[in-house]
């Protein structure tokens, strides 16, 4: 991302945001609330396009969705009338693929542990089952770079933990580059291996995260102290 500029209705959203993301890294996104972070992860998406600067993935430029990037939104959009298994399989489907498919679910809701769901629907699921349906349905195709908008924001505390816990392990299994928008400090300490604060005036500052994959990080004063510093970076109007 170089040098990019949006505007809605007048307004300006982005100013001039430089961001550049590796291969097969994880990086937690934050920032106050309308500071355009949603609007980024629709950028690299596809979803949008610039009013000044470019986007690239891999040195080419985005002009609209790729197959190889996947999205998890904060609403999942699991449909009423589709069983968990159809719900999975349906990004293999769309892109026309024919053989297999049903092998690949079995094995992506066995990993998951959602084996036992594949006849149900979304209605007959709990919220936390619910999550891991969009996680399977957005790792169905193998992605080289995930996009996650605020997926555990809806869920309760323990809940959140588990499936922060899956979302960490396959990416790092995958490598696939994770770039995950919350507003939650000690997610993004969780899951980001750097953390992207996004400033009012549109700079990113990144830190290097000392606590990603670290074994029961919720149970160090380190980690604690660490949510405390990155709390002020974010109040603050100058980095510390």
């Amino acid at each position: 991302m170089d040098q990019v500029s949006v505007d809605f209705d007048r307004q300006q959203v982005l100013k001039g945001v430089n961001l550049t993301l590796e291969q097969g890294i994880s990086y937690a996104l934050i920032g106050k609330s309308g500071s355009g972070k949603t609007t980024i992860l629709n950028l690299v998406a596809g979803f949008l396009k610039p009013d000044e600067g470019t986007v690239s993935i891999h040195g080419v430029k985005v002009q609209r969705p790729r197959r190889e990037t996947a999205f998890l939104f904060q609403e999942l959009g699991l449909l009423p009338w589709q069983t968990v298994a159809e719900a999975v399989a349906m990004p293999l489907k769309l892109r026309g693929q024919k053989k297999g498919i049903d092998m690949l679910v079995a094995e992506l809701l066995h990993k998951l542990g959602l084996e036992k769901h594949g006849n149900k629907y979304p209605q007959e699921l709990s919220g936390g089952e619910q999550q891991r349906v969009a996680l399977a349905r957005t790792l169905i195709g193998e992605p080289d770079l995930i996009l996650m908008d605020e997926p555990t924001s809806a869920l309760d505390a323990t809940t959140k933990e588990e499936l922060q816990g899956l979302i960490r392990w396959e990416q790092q299994k995958r490598q696939a580059t994770l770039l995950f928008v919350t507003h939650d400090v000690e997610e993004a300490v969780i899951l980001g291996q750097y953390i992207l604060i996004l400033k009012e005036d549109g700079r990113i500052v990144q830190l290097e995260n000392p606590y990603y994959f670290t074994e029961n990080a919720r149970e160090q004063l380190g980690f604690y102290e660490e949510c405390i510093k990155l709390r002020g970076m974010i109040k603050m109007e100058k980095d510390v």
